[in-house]
């Protein structure tokens, strides 16, 4: 089995080595122009406790009833589920609930049309992709039940899968698999009652290096980076189609002509009127016109001292947006204007220093998720400055997983 490797990693390997801004002193943000300034992880090792790899002191309920859960995964394929905010008065409480996948990507498909969640694992080995599948119980005790029909789906490519990203549209109607070296993107139908998986009409489509993938708010358009030509490739969507995905007229769209400003993750905000990027150096949005096409220059947003982004979130209202540095560098929060730029929130970066793999905003609000060295840290998100304050405690709660995933459950 073949881990998803570090974003920068596999870049590096495709592209060749990036030059890197030279930077020193605190943070700060430059506007470049003339008028303006899914990671090859170390496993954690296996914590102790019920149920394996959950770590928690050894002990789990099978009484709680949490709206919503949180997900991570063991050394050994266990899946944890943490309950989210229950009972009151604590930030994460271990549940007895769990499930054995292939270690690898993780994400949640939460089903509009049915109000349905379902679980989904991916792991790569040569040219084959398993995903494993599970309906994600609404009563308590949350269940973890199989999808799978006598296997796990699995599906292949021509040449060894460089994967970078398992993603799931926001309403629950497909999933999207990148596959880099096969210059594809995969787009595997959920069923909404069974959360059973089927390749779409046309899939796999061809889109040069393609990184990852972004849903318009409409639920229109799936967008697709190419950072090797500082390309987002643009789709309309029709899940009854044949094929279910057509390129659009505008696409692909050039975001950049320098590697440093090239797109690598995506993320429209809520109004659906604005896409940033997170590129090697720099951050960029986009105007999202109506009818899916972009426009503008992305005012490219760098960084001094270094900051290389290679993720993004929102908070749970939209008002704040999260930059995943590299390494050590942590995370930076900004505020979104009405125009889409970006202004950094002050006394960042926040978790500088440590290894910071993943980032996941508590569905409720008021708290962020960072994994960190194999670890899931609480901190919380004050809703009023979008400023991160890490725990006073030490987290006891460990995940090996690629990334943390969340669904609700009430």
């Amino acid at each position: 089995m073949e881990m998803k490797r570090s974003l920068l990693q596999v870049i590096a390997l495709l592209l060749g080595a990036i030059s890197l801004v030279n930077c020193s002193g605190s943070p700060s943000c430059v506007l470049e122009g003339a008028s303006s300034p899914r990671r090859l992880l170390t496993p954690a090792a296996t914590a102790t406790g019920c149920p394996t790899g959950g770590g928690g002191g050894g002990t789990c309920s099978s009484t709680l009833t949490p709206t919503d859960v949180l997900f991570g995964q063991g050394t050994t394929g266990a899946i944890t589920t943490l309950a989210i905010n229950t009972p009151v008065g604590t930030n994460l409480s271990l549940m007895c609930t769990t499930a054995t996948a292939t270690l690898g990507e993780m994400t949640v498909a939460n089903v509009t049309a049915t109000n349905k969640n379902f679980l989904y694992t991916m792991s790569t080995s040569a040219k084959t992709a398993t995903i494993d599948g599970f309906a994600i119980g609404h009563v308590a005790p949350v269940t973890l039940t199989s999808v799978s029909v006598g296997a796990a789906f699995t599906f292949t490519g021509t040449s060894n899968f460089i994967s970078l990203a398992l993603q799931a549209d926001p309403s629950g109607r497909f999933l999207t698999v990148t596959d880099i070296s096969n210059n594809a993107v995969h787009m595997l139908l959920i069923d909404p009652n069974l959360g059973t998986l089927t390749e779409a009409a046309g899939s796999p489509f061809s889109v040069p290096n393609a990184l990852f993938t972004a849903v318009a708010t409409t639920g229109a358009f799936l967008y697709v980076s190419d950072q090797s030509d500082g390309q987002i490739f643009i789709f309309s969507i029709d899940v009854t189609a044949n094929p279910a995905l057509v390129q659009i007229v505008n696409s692909p769209f050039l975001a950049s002509n320098t590697l440093a400003n090239s797109p690598i993750f995506m993320q429209p905000n809520l109004a659906g009127t604005f896409m940033y990027t997170a590129n090697s150096s720099s951050i960029s949005f986009f105007t999202i016109n109506p009818d899916g096409s972009l426009s503008g220059t992305g005012s490219p947003l760098s960084f001094v001292p270094e900051f290389d982004p290679q993720l993004l979130t929102l908070d749970n209202t939209g008002t704040f947006l999260y930059a995943l540095g590299t390494g050590t560098e942590g995370i930076l929060g900004f505020t979104m204007g009405g125009t889409g730029a970006l202004t950094l929130i002050s006394n960042t970066s926040f978790g500088g220093g440590l290894s910071v793999t993943d980032m996941l905003v508590n569905p409720l609000g008021g708290q962020m998720y960072l994994l960190i060295a194999g670890t899931i840290n609480v901190y919380t998100l004050n809703p009023q400055s979008g400023l991160l304050t890490p725990p006073t405690g030490t987290s006891t709660f460990k995940s090996s997983s690629l990334n943390l995933a969340a669904a609700r459950v009430q």
